[in-house]
């Protein structure tokens, strides 16, 4: 498996995964907009996927929040994995080397990560992968945001 950049010729691959994980994607035509929309944003939205045997198994975007700024603010704004492959470590290879990567264009820019946020569920087991991969610890809960509470996680970084 290898995680490189997103291209456009992948922007329906993740729509298909983005439909099949989330609730609020599963309108293919409203979810491709918001796809293409993100993909457009770069430098500030960043989408990175992981592939396996030429086949696009799963994705990652990240968010600049806040402008550009010496000490970047991160937003894991959403992660997927098609659901025929969870379980086999590709969320947790898809955090660690975008990040990674991430931090490479922060410091061609000179600037350096401050911290990474993570809005999920309460009930999302995924909690368990964002303290794993990014220590990130919960900072307080949003009542009804969504399909439900939701949990703000924030890894911080020196």
């Amino acid at each position: 498996m290898i995680v490189r950049r997103m291209t456009k010729k992948d922007i329906e691959d993740v729509v298909e995964i983005a439909a099949l994980s989330f609730h609020g994607m599963r309108d293919r035509e409203k979810g491709r907009k918001w796809i293409e929309c993100n993909f457009n944003c770069y430098p500030r939205m960043q989408y990175f996927i992981a592939e396996e045997d030429g086949r696009v198994v799963g994705y990652i975007l990240w968010v600049e929040k806040g402008g550009f700024r010496e000490e970047a603010v991160l937003e894991l704004e959403q992660i997927a994995v098609r659901p025929e492959c969870r379980g086999r470590g590709i969320g947790t290879a898809l955090i660690k080397e975008s990040l990674e990567e991430m931090k490479r264009c922060l410091k061609e820019r000179g600037s350096k990560l401050k911290l990474v946020l993570v809005t999920t569920g309460v009930e999302n087991r995924a909690q368990r992968l964002y303290k794993k991969t990014l220590n990130a610890e919960m900072e307080c809960v949003i009542k009804d945001m969504f399909r439900g509470d939701e949990a703000i996680l924030v890894a911080r970084f020196k």
